[in-house]
């Protein structure tokens, strides 16, 4: 179902902007941002600050990576209620409340959340190999991917999540004020389309901590991409996973992390 929009992703605001020749009054656009909070019937699971759209993307790809639901056909449908900014779920398995109650809150802007059962999971098993890209491909999503996000360029303040699939030009993009937030939404989307995510490539905006690794692991993404950095923490990670870490991703070049076979 569609969402309710009764906020637009940015907002325009009253401002003072101080050049050398003294302030001046204007108006700016700055990203949007409320507290969504993701609930079955009668459980609160978390509360999110992020960008107020396609919040039906981002509770289905959040309870996906963080492990809550076991498979994307538990995931039944929600309901959003723009009035309290509730996400209300409902679920073919259930959440139980030991599982809330172990939480990492995690370096994603926002005050990201992973759940130990999504941590666990991810620990366990490796990504297959089998899925290869030619170097020159990475460059050109990178290249496509720095000209695309109106509203980052709009307001500065958001992060911008792509899907590639096959290496073919993304279909699937969202924005969001949290990193962590705009994967989830461009998974839960994924989710909801049948794509085989064993085929992709996630491109982001924002460096690369282990939280993002653990979401990539758990959703089966075997190449993660950014045009800024990874830590220590997540390039550990993504060579315990078996998952492929680019950086620096720039016109000429980027540098490989982690799993370097996959790229030809």
């Amino acid at each position: 179902m569609a969402d309710p929009q009764p906020l637009e992703p940015l907002v325009q605001m009253d401002i003072v902007k101080v050049t050398a020749g003294g302030p001046v009054r204007e108006t700016d656009v700055v990203a949007t941002e409320v507290p969504v909070t993701i609930m079955t019937v009668d459980t609160e699971i978390a509360t999110l600050m992020c960008t107020p759209e396609y919040l039906e993307d981002l509770a289905r790809g959040f309870l996906h990576t963080s492990g809550l639901v076991a498979s994307p056909l538990d995931f039944q449908g929600c309901e959003v209620d723009p009035a309290t900014w509730t996400v209300r779920v409902a679920l073919a398995c259930t959440v139980e409340p030991e599982q809330l109650s172990r939480r990492t809150f995690t370096s994603g802007c926002g005050k990201g959340v992973m759940f130990a059962s999504a941590l666990e999971l991810a620990g366990s098993t490796p990504l297959p190999a089998g899925f290869t890209l030619p170097a020159g491909r990475i460059q050109e999503l990178a290249n496509w991917f720095r000209r695309y996000s109106d509203l980052h360029q709009a307001t500065g303040g958001v992060h911008t999540v792509a899907l590639s699939v096959e290496g073919a030009e993304p279909q699937l993009i969202r924005d969001d004020v949290g990193r962590h937030n705009a994967a989830d939404k461009v998974v839960g989307r994924a989710l909801s389309q049948g794509i085989d995510l064993a085929r992709t490539v996630m491109i982001t905006s924002g460096r690369i901590s282990s939280e993002i690794v653990h979401k990539g692991r758990r959703a089966g993404i075997p190449v993660l991409v950014s045009l800024g950095a990874p830590t220590h923490q997540a390039v550990l990670l993504a060579r315990e996973l078996n998952l492929t870490l680019i950086g620096f991703a720039r016109q000429n070049r980027f540098s490989i992390f982690a799993v370097p076979e996959r790229i030809a």
